[in-house]
């Protein structure tokens, strides 16, 4: 759930005055919406479950799904890139485990290497984060975002996976820095951003 509340913090909305923020209990109604488990969002009468669904939500409320529908299309053709490239890390590292040093080295350093043109499928079982990175970068704007001349869902998503971290002083005691970091190691995602300066522009407006 943290891209829907930095969907809703570009909004200038924040708990507790804007919206209650239950991440650390399931609530007692509305789950249904999502087969009985979280994440769920509630707004009024009415609950979202499924995390795309609830981003899609917000960011349309919010004017993050771009200027027109185009812009809309590519905005969730990027959430689902970065959807399968995650599912392909937890080939790797499964969820919720520290990662091994031959698995990071290879997310980062080995892989797929068909960057252009047809993608060749017999290597889609090692398409690796250079790979991600490599195929979505001329797929992005040049003008600093994503999608378009504005902030969308689709920079915060970007920010999400490949920027988002925590401090030491900004994370639970005891948090290893594996959690805290994107893939589990900070300096060697941006080291990988700054041969995709697209991606990099576009972490840099969230």
């Amino acid at each position: 759930m943290e891209v829907p509340r930095m969907l809703v913090a570009v909004a200038g909305k924040f708990p507790p005055m804007d919206y209650v923020d239950g991440r650390f209990s399931a609530p007692t109604t509305g789950l249904e919406a999502n087969l009985g488990r979280m994440p769920v969002a509630t707004i009024g009468d009415h609950s979202i479950g499924q995390s795309s669904a609830i981003n899609a939500y917000f960011a349309s409320e919010f004017g993050l799904m771009g200027s027109n529908n185009i812009e809309a299309a590519h905005i969730v053709s990027i959430s689902e890139h970065l959807k399968e490239m995650h599912t392909q890390y937890k080939t790797l590292v499964p969820w919720a485990t520290e990662p091994k040093p031959e698995a990071q080295d290879k997310w980062f350093e080995g892989g797929a290497k068909d960057l252009t043109g047809v993608a060749v499928r017999n290597d889609q079982s090692t398409r690796y984060l250079s790979w991600w990175l490599g195929r979505m970068e001329p797929t992005l704007g040049s003008k600093g975002f994503a999608v378009g001349n504005k902030l969308s869902l689709a920079d915060i998503l970007l920010f999400s996976s490949f920027a988002d971290s925590l401090t030491p002083e900004q994370a639970r005691p005891k948090l290893p820095v594996w959690r805290r970091e994107p893939f589990g190691s900070k300096e060697r995602t941006n080291e990988a951003l700054q041969k995709h300066p697209r991606i990099l522009a576009s972490c840099n407006t969230v």
